[in-house]
């Protein structure tokens, strides 16, 4: 009965509707860059998975299939840890390079 209560509340959208917000959104897909991704636009900060606000970040470009770049992310992720644990403000984000 709640799930039903649920749907009904729900906004319905019209074709038009549909359409328009599917061109916004592959409008955001071709004008992206990094900047865009990673700075809000109220503020020159990221904000984590966890929903978190850090405005110290490290980019990590990295190839999954270059061994020196596997083994260098798990001694990055114990930094990050490191570094989560004393309560630093701090970001890493991962750019894969592979296709």
């Amino acid at each position: 009965m709640l799930l039903c209560k649920v749907f009904k509340v729900l906004p319905t959208f019209t074709l038009a509707k549909i359409q328009e917000l599917k061109n916004l959104e592959e409008e955001a897909k071709r004008n992206q860059s990094l900047k865009s991704l990673l700075l809000s636009p109220s503020g020159d900060f990221v904000i984590s998975y966890y929903g978190n606000k850090s405005k110290m970040v490290a980019l990590y470009f990295s190839s999954s299939s270059y061994e020196r770049c596997t083994d260098f992310t798990f001694g990055l992720v114990e930094f990050y840890d490191k570094l989560r644990s004393d309560e630093e403000s701090f970001e890493i984000v991962m750019i894969p390079l592979d296709e």
